[in-house]
């Protein structure tokens, strides 16, 4: 999905029946992107309109994460979100059974230079494997292939499909990620096929955008300067029906 395309998915939450039409982009599209939020309690507001705040370790108070530099030239692993690095284009949560199936990103305030949004579209990168590299995507899909966190991290793959038919990916390239030989030996083709799916989206004060965590990667390139993001993880209302992944693409 090109920038251009991605444009197709903005949707005016101030509207009346905004987070509605937001949730359904969400379902049929897996991303959706807004403006005109750029605090804390606007996108605490958005995020309980579309469902349940999911915890996490570093929240704040209200429930958010607070993503900013840090000053940490070298943070600990794990800890990569909180400097002016590039961070790889990532699921969140990949450490868990069942990642938040929505993440929410809005930007308070910009940096100096860089910091711009990534976002890779998991569907289009599975597409591209079963059509150019099969043999890849079956490694990259075997049960048991990787294992993502520390001590009390789990085992899965990049691809994980389900009894329904739905795909969901999991994916991280950090310390905190481990995979089998088999799996191993894909990596750079799978990087190779992120690289030409990627879409920066120049970050601005205000704007934002929502992922289906199950199927879209997001990261950020470096930056300098005092950027300053907002994040929700948040499980949906059932009646919004976004599905947990996507509906891989058949061959004709």
């Amino acid at each position: 999905m090109s920038l251009t395309v991605l444009s197709e998915c903005s949707v005016d939450i101030g509207a009346a029946g905004g987070v509605g039409e937001l949730a359904a982009v969400l379902a049929r599209d897996g991303v959706a992107l807004f403006d005109g939020v750029r605090t804390e309690p606007q996108l605490l507001q958005l995020a309980t309109g579309l469902g349940q705040l999911v915890h996490h370790r570093d929240n704040s108070g209200t429930g958010l994460t607070v993503i900013s530099d840090r000053g940490n030239d070298r943070p600990p692993t794990g800890q990569g979100g909180f400097s002016r690095h590039a961070l790889s284009a990532h699921t969140d949560c990949s450490n868990v059974p069942r990642p938040p199936l929505l993440v929410a990103m809005t930007c308070s305030q910009t940096a100096d230079r860089g910091g711009d949004c990534v976002l890779v579209d998991g569907r289009a990168v599975h597409e591209e494997l079963a059509d150019r590299a099969p043999e890849a995507l079956a490694d990259l899909s075997a049960r048991r292939g990787a294992y993502f966190g520390g001590a009390a991290g789990i085992v899965g793959n990049v691809f994980e499909p389900d009894p329904c038919g739905l795909v969901g990916i999991r994916l991280r390239r950090d310390g905190l990620a481990r995979f089998s030989p088999q799996t191993q030996r894909w990596l750079a083709v799978l990087a190779q096929v992120i690289d030409r799916h990627t879409v920066a989206i120049p970050t601005r004060t205000g704007g934002g955008y929502v992922v289906n965590n199950r199927r879209w990667l997001h990261g950020r390139t470096a930056f300098t300067g005092p950027r300053r993001m907002y994040r929700a993880l948040i499980e949906p209302r059932p009646a919004w029906r976004i599905p947990a992944g996507f509906t891989p693409v058949v061959a004709p």
